[in-house]
């Protein structure tokens, strides 16, 4: 059963904001296809150019990505965790 992209935030016990679909545990690439890109490199690109954010891990041939924000940069998050959803109502985006 498919269900509307959806991601959700929430901060750690170490105090870094993490943003990430709880729901149906899609990976990165769901996230940059919202965002209308291609390629890892791309995704971490927009992520530290256009929401600060630290990346934490990647490994391009296991497709894996790991992200956070410091706990000052809470905005920086929210405003990701938005535009995610906004994007994904308004393309109808199921996962």
């Amino acid at each position: 059963m498919s269900q509307l992209l959806k991601v959700d935030e929430w901060q750690s016990a170490s105090k870094r904001w993490h943003v990430a679909d709880v729901h149906t545990w899609t990976g990165w690439r769901e996230m940059a296809d919202i965002l209308n890109i291609n390629s890892l490199n791309d995704f971490i690109d927009c992520l530290i150019n256009t929401y600060d954010a630290t990346i934490v891990k990647y490994v391009e041939e296991k497709d894996f990505l790991m992200f956070h924000w410091e706990s000052n940069k809470y905005a920086k998050a929210h405003k990701f965790k938005l535009d995610v959803n906004r994007i994904a109502r308004k393309k109808g985006y199921m996962v």
